[in-house]
């Protein structure tokens, strides 16, 4: 098998001159929220819901000023190299370039999941063993913004909301841009106001419910074939009436980490305190994300962080953090400190991940500069 016998066409595709208003109905009809953007054919950046999440926008904006830089794969790539590259981006769909890096495809974490399941490659594990735990939720009485927030924030795309400790019903990005973008073009100051309206609704307003679930008992081949029939990204895990954890289409690429000798490319150097098992487990869930955010721009060849105690005060630590990241287009530091070592280090890895896509940008404008000349 190739990675064009692996790829799909695309249905939506923007350019650099195509407005957001003409490519979000396209994405809605098609129901692809991962556009490839081009430029004389080549792959340039990629639209998804992520990027319009994070505010509304004049449907007259320019794609390309909203959409981010992405890795892709190539047509010689094998297949251990499309396991290993969803594994550490995290991405719900990669582009698949040729040798001129024109856009010859688009490959799916759901058609890598049909793939894996297909040809017997998922174990018969429990969904249990390779869930996300614990899971991040909402209270249904919350609102849509901190819906947002917590999408935003945490490298998230769904959210289980509770009722009283138990599921009611959930809410994805998806549903959240949907809602944004339901009203039509008005005035930029109306445009405001009806955002603020949007984001201060309690998130069960536009939750989906009853929600697709599974329990810990079953197994990884079941909850797969449940994602793929449903057409999701992923659902809840229960362990009687209560939710346990989240498993997505990532999750289930991670139980093949042996198979492919999957590894992130992260090292964390802990001072004592912060080795506890709770505090370490959730610095290393917010590196995971925010490495995969960094992945989905370039190839990341070594995340290095660091842990310094700066001082002391009144029972306090101030935590200086230093996060290194090598990449195929050079090394990029960034320090930050801070009372909470997970302030800290997601500032830091913002400067890098801001510096990252200014670079990027340079080498693009460059390419083009280059190319109007010849």
């Amino acid at each position: 098998m190739t990675l064009t016998d692996l790829a799909i066409e695309p249905k939506v595709v923007a350019t650099i001159n195509s407005k957001l208003g003409e490519i979000l109905n396209k994405m809605k009809e098609e129901n692809q929220w991962v556009v490839p953007v081009i430029k004389d054919k080549k792959l340039i950046a990629m639209l998804t819901d992520k990027d319009l999440l994070k505010r509304r926008v004049s449907l007259e904006t320019r794609v390309l000023s909203l959409a981010s830089p992405t890795v892709s794969l190539a047509e010689n790539d094998d297949f251990g190299k499309v396991v290993a590259k969803f594994y550490t981006s995290k991405a719900r769909a990669i582009p698949l370039v040729n040798s001129s890096r024109e856009l010859t495809g688009l490959i799916t974490r759901e058609t890598v999941l049909k793939y894996l399941l297909d040809s017997k490659q998922i174990p018969e594990n429990k969904a249990r063993e390779f869930m996300s735990s614990p899971p991040i939720t909402l209270d249904i009485s919350e609102s849509v913004a901190r819906a947002r927030w917590e999408m935003v924030k945490n490298n998230v795309t769904r959210l289980p909301l509770l009722a009283e400790k138990k599921l009611e019903g959930i809410v994805t990005s998806r549903d959240i841009v949907n809602i944004l973008y339901s009203v039509g073009e008005k005035k930029k100051e109306s445009i405001l106001t009806e955002e603020e309206r949007i984001m201060a609704m309690p998130v069960k307003e536009i939750m989906v419910s009853p929600v697709i679930t599974a329990n810990g008992n079953e197994s990884l081949i079941k909850v797969t074939e449940k994602i793929l029939k449903n057409k999701i990204s992923g659902l809840p895990i229960l362990e009687g009436d209560y939710i346990a954890g989240v498993l997505s289409g990532i999750d289930i690429i991670s139980s093949l980490q042996s198979k492919y000798q999957l590894t992130l490319p992260l090292e964390a150097k802990l001072t004592s305190d912060l080795k506890k098992e709770e505090i370490k487990a959730e610095i290393d869930g917010v590196l995971e994300r925010y490495l995969s955010k960094l992945d989905k721009l370039t190839d990341i060849i070594n995340f290095r962080v660091s842990f310094k105690e700066e001082a002391n005060s009144q029972d306090k630590t101030i935590y200086k953090v230093t996060v290194n990241a090598s990449t195929k287009i050079g090394n990029f530091i960034a320090n930050e400190t801070d009372w909470d070592p997970i302030v800290a280090v997601k500032k830091a890895v913002e400067k890098v991940e801001e510096r990252l896509i200014r670079k990027l940008k340079r080498i693009e404008n460059k390419k083009g500069f280059k190319r109007e000349e010849d």
